[in-house]
């Protein structure tokens, strides 16, 4: 999980260096693009399991949310020093309780909803409204968290019919073509250390992907999420040493919040999951 914060501290320094020539959708194209081209060979081997996905309804929706909230976040981290955007994204485990609750009708218990409580009043210090302006930013990394949010939820839905493996295929390969189409009006051609700058995107990326999934593997979940704070100390340390980003005390006080409400939450889920077996 630590090795994840750092490679995504590091995929959000090259965004925003590429973003002074490239237009978001370009960019949101080309790190999916080799993200994908990265899972070919985990693709090859699973390809027997590959088949007509169930549910393709969901797939569509998962595509336009993920090619949704990719956008928002790179031009988030475009407009707003990285550490007060990557520590806003930290809130997406506390939306994902609150869809859930209401779109699939998990347990509503109090529990839930004093992690919600602690998480709004963390995004609440960070952005701090009336005080300092409510940035266009701002707003794109709160939606981009609420659409990442569903994605996940529908991921879940979704991997109730089918394997785990068509759950991504699918819905990168639509992000890529569904990113595209408005990339062409803004397109331009990528010089050779720009390309590699994108291979390097889309393969980081995806290799954070595998860090997190190993950590959830290997460690208790309660231990494991609080170290997504690590992601936030990385990119201040990016932030400050690429891009003179000093972050303020306000940005930290209100990331160790959100950190303590999810780290909660996950207690709580874990618990309720060890309740349910042991019924």
């Amino acid at each position: 999980m630590t090795l994840s914060g750092a490679v995504f501290a590091a995929n959000y320094g090259i965004i925003r260096y590429l973003a002074a020539d490239f237009h978001v959708f370009e960019l949101v194209f080309f790190r999916n693009f080799f993200g994908v081209l990265v899972l070919v060979p985990f693709l090859w081997r699973s390809r027997h399991e590959i088949s007509r996905p169930r549910r393709p309804g969901i797939i569509m929706m998962r595509g336009l949310l993920q090619t949704g909230s990719s956008s928002l976040w790179f031009y988030g981290v475009t407009v707003i020093p990285l550490v007060t955007a990557t520590s806003l994204m930290l809130v997406e485990p506390v939306i994902g309780s609150i869809l859930a609750i209401f779109l699939l009708k998990e347990p509503n218990d109090p529990k839930r909803w004093l992690s919600v409580f602690l998480g709004l009043i963390g995004a609440l210090i960070i952005i701090r409204p009336g005080l300092i302006e409510f940035s266009l930013g701002v707003s794109f990394i709160l939606t981009a968290a609420i659409m990442w949010s569903g994605f996940l939820l529908l991921g879940k839905v979704q991997s109730r019919d089918d394997p785990i493996v068509i759950v991504i295929a699918y819905s990168s390969a639509l992000t890529v073509l569904l990113s595209l189409v408005p990339a062409l009006f803004f397109w331009v051609t990528p010089t050779f250390e720009q390309l590699i700058l994108f291979i390097i995107l889309g393969s980081v990326a995806t290799a954070a992907y595998f860090c997190i999934t190993n950590a959830y593997k290997a460690g208790d979940v309660t231990i494991v999420s609080p170290l997504n704070f690590m992601r936030t100390i990385f990119s201040a340390i990016v932030g400050f040493v690429v891009f003179s980003e000093i972050p303020e005390a306000w940005v930290w006080l209100g990331a160790a919040i959100i950190v303590v409400a999810t780290t909660y939450l996950a207690r709580a889920e874990l618990q309720t999951t060890s309740a349910e077996e042991r019924k």
